[in-house]
């Protein structure tokens, strides 16, 4: 698969989890759908380690490798999404609002 085909599938996936978590917030307090989402990717990321290794053992060598590689990349997602939305805070959120 070429990366451009790869690229789209991810954009496509990001976006529907992302549609998914906004529908649920119609109903349920997006605090709540945050914590579940969050959650959801934690555990699904402990799945996909878990199931890389070629045993418990290799698995336990990794926990801590791991670990640190995705908290620090949410870290850098996530200092990269709050930017943006200081910097399009109008757009995304409150259109009608000054500026400070």
């Amino acid at each position: 698969m070429s990366d451009n085909n790869e690229d789209t599938l991810f954009w496509n996936l990001v976006d529907s989890f992302i549609e998914q978590a906004n529908n649920a917030c119609e109903d349920v307090d997006p605090g709540v759908v945050s914590a579940a989402l969050l959650n959801a990717a934690a555990r699904f990321n402990a799945f996909v380690v878990a199931a890389s290794s070629i045993d418990r053992k290799e698995y336990i060598e990794e926990i801590e490798s791991a670990r640190n590689y995705l908290t620090g990349r949410y870290r850098e997602l996530v200092g990269e999404n709050l930017e943006d939305y200081r910097e399009n805070y109008k757009v995304y959120v409150r259109a009608d609002e000054e500026t400070e």
